[in-house]
Parts: structure tokens; C-alpha cells; sequence
């Protein structure tokens, strides 16, 4: 489909006026057509994207490249919630015509100037034309995350049942927030259910293999991002529990809007003192079966290619991968 629309929209992209305009809440509808139409694995809904910026703290902005009423790139830049080292800012571009991209890449840039910026950091799939031209512009790879599908028409819970003697042995039992007393207040529950759960995450976040330490939000903005996100519900979150411990979890989000039918995973860990025992794999297969017998069609989830145990459980269950995204960073030139 790139390839297509780098057809489509050279002509324009080279014998045409390009006007480069900032963002707009009116641009939803457009960017989002525009990008699900450069990259169609990956389909972008324009009220998803509204709900991700409303939480957005820090600089953030768009600038778009338009041929009259068309629209042909886009650069972003951002003070992301991954990387919150000091000096590091997102700049993305995406356009599909190498020479607009060229002129986008120079627009973040711009944008940042004022903010100091120290490292450059951009996301895209390594199957994308961007990764190549990037690469090729001294952007260098500093971590790779494996994106994977499970098809939940063909899994099938029954063959896996073996996997769950060592839980049970050890008394591991997988419930949701409800079924553990969540009181369904706002749908936000009781504060002291809130950092319970607050409390495991941080730990098993703690603990993910990824190239940077993960800085976690104070509990008021978790509470805001997580809690008071619309896919969240009390029933998404699966906890493993051993008597009254919490001993693991995984986490499960609605469908989101441009994927009806995809259930979202989240972070799936285990604490260290209970690890060995078969809990991440009984998490997985109470997700998927949940999933599955509720009627949603795949679970998608990402893993770093470092974390090798969970990487492992993935492709034991089925879960197909796709092409890795890939984090590419540069120095900001002064």
C-alpha cells in the first residue's frame, strides 16, 4: 500500500505547491485516514488518537504537509511517556515521498530547537519504507519490540490444560479486580484496591527487560492514564492471586476503535518470589480463553526481544509475530 500511494502522490508531491500548516483538532479525521492509508497493518481511528493527546503532559505538536484539501505527511514531535531521559524528544515523520519526508524531518527539527533537545528517538516497523530511510540517514537502532497476533478462531484452551497443574499445585488462582471486591465506585473501585493494583504494577514494570529503566508515573497520573482511560474496565486486569497475595497479573483493554475485534494486552508479569511456577503461563491462558469465549476474534500484545521467558510462552500458545517495531535514534545536530 505504500508503494501505491508514493505513486499516487508523487505527481503531487513534486509539481505541486506543498504548504506545511500546524495541526489542527479538525486534522483527526484526515491524519487518520491518511496514515491507516500509509500503513494499513496498523489502521488509526481519529477519536483514539483524540483520547491518547488529551493525556499527553508535556510539548507535543503536529505539523501537516497539504496539497490544497490532500493531505501528504506529517512530522510530530513530542516529549514522550516512554523515554524521559533528560534531552530525549520524539520527532516522526511520516510522508511517502522520500523528498517531503526530507523537508518534514527539517520542520520537527525546527520545532525542538527551542526545547534543547540532546537525542532524537522515532518508532517505526522495520517492514516500512521510513525504517530504510532513516537508517540510511544516520538514525541507528537502539531497541526492538516484537509485535504478535493471537487468532482466537483456532486457539484452542483444552490443549493447554497441562501447562495449569503446576499453578494449581501451588494454590495460584486467576481472578479479576471484581472477583477480588472491586467496588465499582466511578468504576474506579476503593483507593486502597487502586494502590494494591498501582503497587503490583510498578513492581512487575520494574522488572520488564527492555534497554532503558522504566520511569513510573506517580500513582494520581497512573490513576488518570489507566483507570480513567475509556478501554479500561474492572474485568480487563487479571490478577493471579495465592491466598491473599497478588502475586501476578496481566492486563487486557477493549477493543480499541480502529481494531473492533482486538483485545489489547498489556503488561503480563509475575513476582520474583513466585515465579517458577507456572502463574505467567496460567495468566496467559485465562486471558486468551476469556477473550475467546466472550467472542473477540485475536489478542495482540508486544514484548521486547530481550524478554525472552514471555517471548517463549507467546509462541507456545500460537501467537504469531509480525514485523518487529524498532526504535531508531540520532543525535539532534546543534
Amino acid at each position: 500500500m505504500a508503494d501505491e500511494l508514493s505513486a499516487e502522490l508523487a505527481e503531487l508531491s513534486n509539481t505541486s505547491q506543498i504548504e506545511l500548516r500546524p495541526f489542527t483538532d479538525a486534522d483527526y479525521p484526515a491524519l487518520a485516514d491518511f496514515l491507516t492509508r500509509l500503513h494499513p497493518a496498523e489502521p488509526k481511528a481519529a477519536e483514539a488518537m483524540r483520547r491518547f493527546d488529551a493525556g499527553r503532559g508535556e510539548h507535543h505538536a503536529r505539523v501537516l504537509a497539504w496539497n490544497g484539501h490532500i493531505l501528504l505527511g506529517m512530522a510530530e514531535t513530542e516529549r514522550s511517556r516512554q523515554f524521559t531521559q533528560p534531552g530525549w524528544y520524539g520527532l516522526h515523520v511520516h510522508a511517502a515521498d522520500p523528498e517531503l519526508r526530507a523537508v518534514l524531518e527539517r520542520s520537527g527539527t525546527e520545532t525542538l530547537r527551542p526545547l534543547n533537545p540532546g537525542i532524537l528517538h522515532t518508532s517505526v516497523s522495520e517492514n516500512w519504507p521510513e525504517f530504510g530511510w532513516l537508517t540510511a540517514r544516520g538514525w541507528r537502532e537502539h531497541e526492538r519490540m516484537w509485535l504478535s497476533r493471537l487468532d482466537l478462531s483456532t486457539f484452542e484452551p483444552e490443549k493447554f490444560r497441562a501447562k495449569l497443574s503446576r499453578p494449581q499445585a501451588a494454590g495460584i488462582e486467576v481472578r479479576t479486580l471484581t472477583e477480588l471486591g472491586w467496588d465499582g465506585l466511578d468504576e474506579a473501585g476503593s483507593e486502597a484496591m487502586q494502590r494494591r493494583l498501582y503497587t503490583l504494577t510498578i513492581e512487575l514494570l520494574s522488572d520488564v527487560p527492555t534497554t532503558d529503566p522504566i520511569s513510573p508515573w506517580p500513582f494520581e497520573v497512573w490513576r488518570e492514564r489507566v483507570l480513567g482511560h475509556p478501554d479500561f474496565t474492572p474485568d480487563g486486569p487479571l490478577i493471579a492471586v495465592q491466598g491473599s497475595d497478588w502475586v501476578g497479573l496481566t492486563e487486557l483493554y477493549l477493543p480499541r476503535p480502529e481494531a473492533p475485534g482486538t483485545l489489547h494486552q498489556g503488561l503480563t508479569g509475575v513476582r520474583r518470589a513466585w515465579r517458577g511456577r507456572g502463574a505467567a503461563w496460567a495468566l496467559k491462558l485465562a486471558a486468551a480463553e476469556r477473550a475467546k469465549a466472550r467472542g473477540w476474534q485475536s489478542v495482540r500484545t508486544g514484548n521486547h526481544t530481550v524478554n525472552r521467558e514471555m517471548l517463549g510462552i507467546n509462541a507456545g500458545m500460537g501467537f504469531v509475530r509480525w514485523p518487529a517495531r524498532v526504535v531508531l535514534i540520532r543525535e539532534c545536530e546543534a
